[in-house]
């Protein structure tokens, strides 16, 4: 990214936060930045299109932070908790995003926005059903639903204290670890009591377009593929992602050559995290 474009998108947060989006004018971005307002059109064609490229920059390095720190930990409770905590960082960090979004319908007759948004909304939703599962195992199948909505309610009920009350400050790792205490005082009384969910699982599943999801193979896949870009090795892991993707669109995917192909993905710290996402999916322990 260019030191121009940069500036023009951390300035356009600020201005959309206090302003609102509808009210900031591509004159007052360029003047808060010090650059002419024709430099604006060479890195962006309007204001939309900055918008959406602020959101898009955020949430890549938000999901690509959270499956780089997720890589380092086998135990999924250590795991979560890093995870999460890093997500707390980037949030509380990038606080004009979060204020943008309470104060303005960015979704409204952008469907690019919508997208983007939906896309958020599916992957937390997917990224705490996945860590959940590993954590409780398939005890918690029946109310997977009402804990990932009460989970995400502390989660950003929380950040959204902390965003408008300046004066207090919390350590991010010690809250992911609270917000995890909370769950497993929560699924241990659900466990305990057997009462019927609230929302149940099926119901969550269909809302968030499982077959688009996140933790759909091809996906997860997908995502192998852009991080190995990055990654210099003697064509082994080409290999393995070939062998992988036929595996995973042939009729009937061989679990063997699966589990063989993960145990490789393995030997690269940064893509661990995928990998357990394709074990998770095909049942590999």
């Amino acid at each position: 990214m260019k030191e121009k474009e940069r500036l023009i998108i951390e300035a356009a947060m600020k201005l959309f936060a206090r302003k609102g989006v509808s009210s900031t004018s591509i004159q007052e971005i360029t003047n808060a930045c010090g650059i002419p307002k024709g430099s604006f059109y060479f890195y962006f064609k309007s204001k939309d299109e900055l918008l959406i490229k602020l959101l898009e920059q955020f949430f890549s390095q938000l999901k690509k932070k959270t499956e780089q720190i997720g890589a380092n930990y086998e135990d999924p409770k250590e795991r979560f908790i890093k995870q999460l905590s890093v997500q707390l960082k980037e949030f509380l960090a990038h606080k004009e995003i979060f204020i943008t979004q309470m104060h303005e319908n960015l979704k409204e007759n952008n469907e690019k926005i919508d997208s983007l948004l939906q896309n958020l909304r599916n992957d937390f939703f997917y990224f705490l059903t996945n860590n959940l599962k590993n954590i409780y195992g398939k005890s918690i199948d029946k109310y997977i639903a009402d804990v990932n909505i009460i989970v995400q309610g502390i989660f950003f009920s929380f950040i959204q204290f902390l965003i408008f009350e300046n004066r207090v400050r919390v350590d991010e790792e010690k809250l992911a670890k609270y917000i995890l205490q909370t769950a497993d005082d929560l699924v241990k009384g659900m466990l305990a009591k057997q009462n019927d969910p609230i929302i149940p699982a099926e119901i969550m599943t269909k809302m968030f377009n499982h077959s688009q999801s996140p933790s759909h193979p091809l996906n997860i896949l997908n995502e192998i593929k852009e991080m190995s870009r990055s990654i210099i090795d003697d064509g082994q892991l080409n290999i393995t992602i070939e062998v992988l993707e036929a595996e995973i669109t042939a009729e009937k995917p061989r679990t063997p050559v699966i589990k063989g192909m993960l145990s490789n993905l393995h030997e690269y710290p940064e893509l661990r995290y995928l990998a357990n996402q394709l074990a998770d999916y095909f049942q590999i322990k």
